[in-house]
This record gives structure tokens, sequence and C-alpha cells, in this order.
């Protein structure tokens, strides 16, 4: 689905450099949210940092837009005017991943961490009931397989039972760290889109392991069933939104 889309659907808190090209808007891949920008003119051996009033995120130049940032612009009334030109001449630190939402792709999991506390490298997070509706009423809340949140850190659930949950810690670029009891724990939520055409590639890829992973599979006395390598026409449309052209940094 990333390589389809050009795009990914999961966040990662880490560093990129783009190269500036003048002008007060700057192309940037998929950004959530945003820690710091620093610009160079010495082709990153020096930066300086912008203050937050220096600059601001749009989307394809829309400020409103709840979608993840696609452009920085400076700010007319800050001390800039114009970004850096030449490689690396613009360096952001921030959380970056596609994500209709900005508001909502991190969903209150309705359950807290009971650990008093979580130490940072503890593998279990005590919780209060991991099979337990989630916001919108599905069990259970925690699933193997999930990116949740705790404070700053990400961790990925491998295992979810008797109101425990057993966590790969510091996940996606960030750090470990101790979390009080009582600390709220969120859930990554993709693009709904997204997560139904994983399920429907998914089920393709499945039906072409019962055929050995060919690219056909006939069967005379009731027609012939085809199933390619390609990705499946459904999931071509539901994708179709969230095709995006690749960055040049």
């Amino acid at each position: 689905m990333d390589n389809h889309c050009h795009r990914v659907f999961f966040p990662t808190l880490a560093t990129r450099t783009f190269r500036g090209k003048g002008g007060c808007a700057l192309r940037v891949d998929d950004l959530l949210s945003i820690t710091s920008v620093s610009i160079s003119t010495d082709y990153g051996l020096n930066y300086t940092a912008l203050a937050a009033d220096d600059y601001f995120g749009t989307v394809e130049g829309d400020p409103n837009s709840p979608k993840s940032y696609t452009h920085l612009e400076l700010d007319r009334n800050g001390d800039y005017s114009y970004w850096p030109v030449g490689s690396k001449a613009v360096k952001v630190v921030g959380v970056w991943a596609y994500t209709d939402d900005r508001a909502t792709c991190w969903e209150d999991s309705l359950d807290t961490v009971e650990n008093n506390p979580l130490a940072s490298g503890g593998t279990s997070v005590t919780v209060n009931d991991d099979d337990g509706a989630d916001l919108w009423g599905f069990t259970p809340r925690f699933q193997a397989g999930q990116l949740a949140r705790i404070e700053s850190e990400y961790l990925e659930v491998t295992a979810a039972a008797a109101n425990a949950l057993t966590v790969a810690r510091a996940r996606n670029g960030t750090t470990a760290a101790e979390h009080a009891q009582n600390t709220r724990i969120d859930l990554w939520r993709p693009p709904e889109p997204v997560k139904q055409a994983v399920i429907i590639q998914l089920a393709r890829g499945f039906a072409r392991a019962l055929q050995g992973f060919g690219d056909a599979r006939a069967v005379p006395d009731i027609s012939q069933m085809i199933w390619t390598r390609a990705l499946d026409p459904d999931v071509v449309t539901k994708l179709a939104h969230y095709v995006a052209e690749p960055v040049t940094a």
C-alpha cells in the first residue's frame, strides 16, 4: 500500500533534510506534527533554528486542512522571507505519516497504564480491561499488531490477555521512558479506506496461496478463476485518493 501510494500510513519520529529552492513554500513528505525546523546556507554544515512563528504547515497551500502537512511556508510576518537554496538547506524534525485528520489519528483507547510505574525497560503494560470496548464500541480494544502511544513513546502490541499487554518499546524512532500510573494510552488509526484495502489484498493473497502463488488457477468444469499478482481492482479504487507524487529531497 505504501509503495503504491508513495507515502506511509504509520508514524515515525525522524529528522529529514530537504533541498531548498527559494520561495516561501517548501514541499515536504507527509508531516503529521512538527518538532523543529532549521535552515542552512552551507549545505548542511551549520543550521539555524527557526522560531515557531517563522513558519507554518499547509496542505497544498491550505493551512486549514486537517490532513498531514505537505508544505512548510514561511510566515511573511516572521524573520525570513525565502527558504535558502541548495541541498540539505532545510532540516525538519517531526513525526512523518499520512492521515486524513491530524487531530483524530491517535485515538483514545479508553484505558490507562496501571503499572506503578511502567519502567522504561518494561515489556508488560497492565491495563484495566484489555478486551473491553474501544471508543466506537468494538471489542477487543487491544490487539496484537497495534501501534500504541504513551506520552511521546510509541509501543507495538504483540499480545493482549488477562489485562496485560506484551509490548515492544521505543518503536518508530521514539525513546523508551518511564510512565506513571493512570497515564492515557492512545492507538494509531490509519485511514479507513486504507485499512479496507489491506484486508482485501490479504484475502486475495490467501487465495493465491491456495494455488501455490501461481499467476492463475483454472477449473474447466466451473469456468475459470484467475488470481494475479497485481493489486485487486477494488484496492486500486480505494487507494486512488491517496496516491501522491514522491518528494525530491
